[in-house]
């Protein structure tokens, strides 16, 4: 009989301050549950953040870390209690006095982060392990900062279940695998990379190791991503990580992986340049298998969505509108190749028939030759005529476009982020932007930065910290994690008063 395994997306462990609750189904897990359902293993998918009404299941705990050592304690006020008073806060109280009552980082390198758990108990999840009686349990380590919530499930599993084999993988493990297993030794198996081609050696017993290299799969290699798998976690329609759907149905979709730079902030440009992309007959296949499902808009996640051109562009834009499907883009489209080629295919695919695109995020990253400047600024003075490609996406596509800025960056000042509030402000109110997020640096093991800076970081067991939305360090020019925080407040309040923002954008919104 073949063997069967479980597939455990943990609840989330937040910020409770500064992070939004964003969950997605991750799909590395649906592609390798598909695969192994074709070759008839018995598998499940658990998204513990969503599934039974997880996303209702919300309880708050201090975080204490001073040194090595991490304390959590329980605390009375409810959820909905504390985000109450934090947004009247947030409007009331200046930048600098919010955070003097907010901050996580205290004296002598002590840090307090009131912390949100999301999702069901492991109690409940062990009731599932228990259920399915499986001999594996592979448990996703996507996120740096749910390290702690992603390694107590898997102790809490094999401690009730000593037989079954418990498996890892993700982002964080691919970078940083070697430490991950001298603090968890009791872990079986840790997958490095892809999973695709190792996954079915590993549960019939032909690869034993601890550590096991997957390597990276072409995905014309890939299954189609089977939508039953998904279906006892009940996504809702509506998306708590990206724009609106309208109460269509969603899924998460890539046409591609891997990305073609190599930016310093990113753990996909920091590894390898190494782009692969679903052939059309794979795109078309799956396209009709998600509309048989109900399945009416995509959210993209491609790092690399427009790389490849005009030509292989159309060929997804035909077969989108073929099944009438709405999308957005969730990835971030690369701004420098926003040319008006493609600005014109994307207003001619909301001009007739069933479908639209609702949405795309096309952010201004930091690059090597703007790292001293605004990033915004410089790249807009490089690339004008793509910055007029935005407006018209907005005003002949009808498309919502937002952007965002990176606070604290290793080689930002004050002076610079003050700018970028200001020539942010500029875009949105010339029509060239609907919204700007505020995003926070962040050091991510396996990428440019972390290397470069491993001394920025306050404390690394901040695991928390590890977030697009939370500062966790300091700079060269600028000594006090706390300033960075500050001006993650004042450049959303700013902007808060000529933009819309909500819930999945940031834990500040006005809507």
């Amino acid at each position: 009989m073949k063997k069967s395994i479980v597939f455990v997306k943990p609840a989330l462990e937040t910020d409770a301050v500064f992070d939004p609750i964003r969950t997605a189904s991750y799909l590395g897990i649906w592609y390798l549950a598909s695969l192994l359902i074709l070759r008839g293993y018995r598998v499940r998918y658990l998204d513990e953040a969503v599934r039974n009404n997880g996303l209702s299941k919300r309880t708050l705990f201090k975080r204490t870390i001073i040194g090595g050592v991490v304390s959590d304690e329980p605390m009375s006020l409810s959820y909905d209690e504390f985000e109450k008073q934090k947004l009247a806060d947030f409007n009331l109280l200046s930048p600098k006095e919010f955070i003097s009552r907010y901050s996580a980082f205290r004296q002598h390198g002590k840090i307090e982060r009131i912390i949100v758990r999301t999702g069901n108990s492991i109690r409940e999840t062990l009731s599932e392990i228990e259920i399915s009686k499986p001999d594996y349990v592979g448990i996703p380590l996507i996120a740096s900062s749910n390290y702690p919530q992603a390694t107590e499930l898997g102790r809490a599993i094999k401690k009730s279940f000593p037989r079954v084999k418990i498996m890892y993988g993700g982002q964080h493990l691919s970078t940083d695998y070697e430490d991950f297993v001298t603090e968890n030794p009791w872990v079986d198996h840790v997958v490095i990379g892809d999973a695709m081609e190792v996954i079915e050696d590993i549960l019939e017993g032909r690869k034993t190791e601890q550590i096991i290299y997957g390597g990276s799969n072409s995905m014309k290699n890939f299954p189609l991503l089977d939508p039953k798998i998904i279906q006892e976690n009940d996504y809702p329609n509506e998306p708590t990580y990206a724009y609106t759907s309208s109460g269509r149905k969603t899924a998460d979709f890539m046409f591609s992986k891997g990305c073609f730079r190599n930016c310093e902030f990113c753990v996909a440009g920091s590894q390898n340049k190494r782009i692969t992309e679903l052939d059309e007959i794979m795109i078309d296949r799956q396209l009709a298998l998600f509309r048989s499902h109900g399945i009416q808009e995509l959210i993209i996640q491609d790092d690399a969505f427009i790389h490849s051109g005009i030509d292989h562009m159309n060929k997804i834009l035909s077969s989108m509108k073929k099944y009438g499907l709405y999308w957005q883009n969730n990835g971030g489209l690369d701004f420098q190749l926003l040319t008006k080629e493609i600005t014109d295919l994307f207003i001619a695919y909301n001009k007739e028939g069933e479908g639209r695109i609702t949405a795309l995020y096309i952010p201004f990253n930091p690059r090597e030759w703007n790292k001293h400047d605004s990033a915004a600024k410089t790249m807009i003075a490089k690339y004008h005529d793509n910055c007029e490609n935005l407006k018209r996406l907005r005003e002949e596509g009808g498309i919502y476009i937002f952007t965002s800025e990176i606070i604290g960056t290793p080689d930002q000042t004050i002076e610079t982020m003050e700018n970028d509030i200001e020539f942010h402000k500029e875009l949105i109110r010339h029509n060239y932007l609907d919204a700007a997020l505020t995003l926070s640096a962040t050091l991510l093991p396996g990428t440019i930065w972390n290397k470069n800076n491993p001394d920025m970081i306050i404390n690394k067991k901040d695991y928390a910290g590890y977030s697009l939305f939370t500062t966790h360090h300091r700079t060269k020019n600028i000594a006090d994690p706390k300033i960075i925080e500050e001006y993650m407040v004042k450049r959303t309040k700013e902007l808060n008063v000529i933009q819309k923002t909500f819930r999945w954008g940031t834990a500040f919104p006005n809507c």
